[in-house]
């Protein structure tokens, strides 16, 4: 006597076309996440260096006003992990209008600057260019 015996599970085709489709699934998966993990430690990096330079800037500033007498200055140094190297050149001098000489009682004599600036992480560099004025 036959009866009509019903099969029960996954043939192994089936289940061998399951794990793959399975490990497509999981490769971009991990993939997307190795992409959005570079791009979110590579917009902290960028962050934390825009976050720096005004410090930065002020301290340049500082050392230009000091010694406005040269052509041009130089340095570096660390602000936390940051690293960074700057010069300046002068590329303009002159005297403001007779007006504002007059009034301060002296002569005025202001010097137009190019500020270039790098600042280094251990895995990022930026590049910065400004104009500063002294007196």
């Amino acid at each position: 006597m036959l009866k009509n015996r019903k099969a029960a599970g996954f043939t192994l085709i089936e289940v061998l076309l399951a794990g793959f489709i399975m490990f497509l699934v999981l490769t971009t998966m991990t993939q997307v996440y190795q992409g959005a993990l570079l791009s979110s430690n590579k917009a902290e990096t960028a962050l934390r260096i825009s976050g720096a330079v005004p410090s930065i800037h002020a301290k340049i500033v500082g050392s230009i006003r000091q010694n406005s007498g040269s052509q041009s200055h130089r340095g570096d140094g660390q602000f936390g992990a940051l690293r960074y190297k700057w010069a300046a050149k002068l590329t303009h001098q002159g005297e403001p209008s007779i007006f504002l000489q007059e009034d301060s009682g002296r002569k005025i004599q202001f010097f137009l600057w190019h500020v270039d600036l790098e600042v280094n992480d251990k895995t990022q560099a930026r590049h910065y260019s400004f104009t500063e004025l002294s007196w």
